[in-house]
């Protein structure tokens, strides 16, 4: 990750915040850490096509996370795992917003997440 793919923090103070639990808050952060760190990587392409084998290979053929995995066996494959499923996430996002996610702003992710924990929220049963 470059200080790029950082949120900076006005950005945490932002997502913080929201008044989402912290897993969900949590979540936001990934997002866009997934979302900027593969804008990087596949420049000019649509995020929208990526497969999960081309994650992986991005991040396979990183040399930051080869040296992460080095250290801490696994690593990449967790790293892969993570962007895969924050991917999933910001596809649901942008058709909801109707942009590319590479142009997802942190407002509109923090939106979606939001609704999210409000649809939870309505389908959880009442406490006694």
């Amino acid at each position: 990750m470059t200080p790029e793919d950082l949120l900076t923090v006005s950005e945490c103070q932002e997502i913080d915040q929201l008044l989402l639990p912290a897993a969900d808050r949590f979540a936001i952060r990934v997002a866009v850490y997934a979302q900027r760190y593969l804008r990087t990587k596949i420049e000019g392409k649509p995020l929208e096509d990526l497969t999960a084998a081309q994650v992986y290979e991005l991040v396979a053929a990183d040399p930051q996370l080869q040296a992460e995995e080095a250290r801490q066996g696994g690593f990449i494959t967790w790293y892969g795992q993570i962007l895969i499923s924050a991917l999933k996430q910001l596809r649901q996002v942008a058709k909801r917003e109707g942009v590319p996610i590479a142009e997802l702003t942190i407002p509109q992710i923090s939106r979606w997440f939001e609704q999210q924990c409000q649809a939870r929220l309505r389908s959880s049963p009442p406490l006694p």
